[in-house]
């Protein structure tokens, strides 16, 4: 495989000092925000047909890459009910409200064969969710289209016999949410649902046909600004009341794509912790292939995920794992990157720096670590911590363009060192 720009991005020194001001991290060792679960990616149609490219030893090197301890350790996953904007072209389940044509036939091509391979490899835990319900139970006008109100029962209907389906083949899902992105209307497949639709689908309809599996139900599943307000409207009101808070209702998952809001979230943190928060999507719009291009969005990444995990977040997942040369594919052609790429002759694959930010931090801070909160004064460094037997194992990470010089405050101890750019490393303390 490739390794384009391994050496350089992380743990290289500059050499050249520069005056600055000293950032300080303070850990506060009161506030343990509970088990790390790991990180993960998305298994859509777009990543299935691109791993279909490669020849086994490929495929084997690209799962060892993701899912070994020497990789990523990736321990979820996400997929699609149905089409979404990564596929060769949309496609559903069935054309009937009464479900009589149900088929994931679809599916047996790409996605199942993927998932299949990747399964006897290591179980993962799996998020699934639809981008859409079938065009028989929506109205549309435009881009903009909604769940009839008659059909609210059909459709979890719909989501339950699609779990059972995938069940039959191996792949058991443990948590659905009911909507991507319920709050926007796309040029691909989508739906709209106001937050008292949102929970009616979720408390009234779906709880009552997943009562007899072992799938829970994550609210939202979009973008994170004003979250305490929607959180308070999801976990408040007729149906929460009416409908008790049901034990299939986990908690909250949401994506990246309109900012990292902290305090919005560690304000959910508090106000619900018994809650699970579950970053389900992120990437990054598409750029061709270039190494130094490409560490910015690395930074974004480690951004995004540091903040996540301060505030509460239990697990993180990615978007696409395996994208092409030039983004995709994607039918409605709304390319973005992924942390590994196939090369221009489609023939392997290249860990791009956004992998290889990420391996850095699943090596240093592994799934099953405690967390415990901190605080920083700067945008420049981000941190996280877990609780080891000696103390704590602070995670540091530069993501500004030049050298800076940090302290690790801890009671009274106390430790200063100096990060080069882009450098992520541990400390303990």
């Amino acid at each position: 495989m490739y390794d384009l720009g391994k050496a350089p991005q992380l743990g290289r020194f500059s050499y050249v000092i520069i005056c600055m001001m000293i950032i300080e991290i303070k850990i506060r060792k009161g506030i343990e925000l509970g088990t790390w679960q790991g990180i993960g990616g998305a298994i859509t149609e777009a990543t299935a047909y691109n791993y279909a490219k490669l020849n086994p030893s490929k495929k084997r090197q690209l799962l060892d890459a993701y899912f070994s301890k020497n990789g990523l350790d990736y321990r979820w996953g996400r997929l699609s009910i149905g089409g979404n904007d990564f596929c060769l072209k949309p496609y559903e389940y069935t054309k009937r409200v009464d479900l009589s044509d149900f088929s994931i036939e679809h599916d047996e091509k790409w996605m199942l064969p993927m998932l299949g391979d990747i399964l006897r490899k290591k179980s993962l835990c799996l998020v699934a969710t639809p981008w859409s319900p079938p065009k028989c139970m929506k109205f549309t006008l435009g881009n903009f289209s909604v769940l009839k109100p008659w059909c609210y029962d059909e459709y979890a209907k719909y989501i339950r016999r699609w779990l059972e389906e995938y069940a039959k083949k191996g792949v058991k899902i443990n948590y659905l949410t009911p909507q991507n992105e319920p709050r926007a209307a796309q040029i691909w497949e989508s739906c709209v649902y106001s937050y008292r639709a949102q929970k009616k689908i979720a408390y009234r309809y779906l709880a009552e046909e997943l009562k007899n599996l072992n799938t829970k139900i994550l609210l939202w599943d979009h973008n994170k600004r004003n979250l305490t307000r929607i959180a308070g409207k999801l976990f408040s009101g007729k149906y929460v009341t009416e409908f008790g808070r049901d034990k299939k209702i986990a908690g909250l998952c949401y994506h990246w794509y309109n900012g990292s809001f902290p305090d919005e979230m560690w304000q959910v943190r508090q106000k619900y912790p018994e809650i699970m928060m579950l970053s389900s999507e992120m990437c990054c719009g598409f750029s061709p292939y270039d190494e130094q291009g490409w560490q910015k969005d690395a930074k974004l990444y480690l951004r995004e995920l540091f903040a996540d995990i301060n505030t509460g977040t239990s697990a993180w997942i990615d978007w696409n794992m395996l994208l092409s040369w030039q983004g995709g594919p994607s039918y409605c052609k709304n390319f973005v990157k992924s942390p590994i790429i196939l090369n221009k002759t489609e023939d392997d694959f290249i860990l791009t720096p956004i992998y290889h930010a990420l391996k850095k931090f699943a090596t240093l801070f592994p799934a099953g670590s405690e967390v415990v909160r901190c605080e920083y004064n700067s945008d420049d460094i981000v941190a996280i911590v877990r609780k080891i037997k000696a103390g704590y194992k602070v995670v540091i990470a530069n993501v500004s363009d030049q050298e800076q010089k940090v302290k690790i405050a801890l009671n009274d101890k106390t430790k200063e060192f100096t990060l080069a750019e882009f450098e992520i490393t541990s400390v303990n303390i």
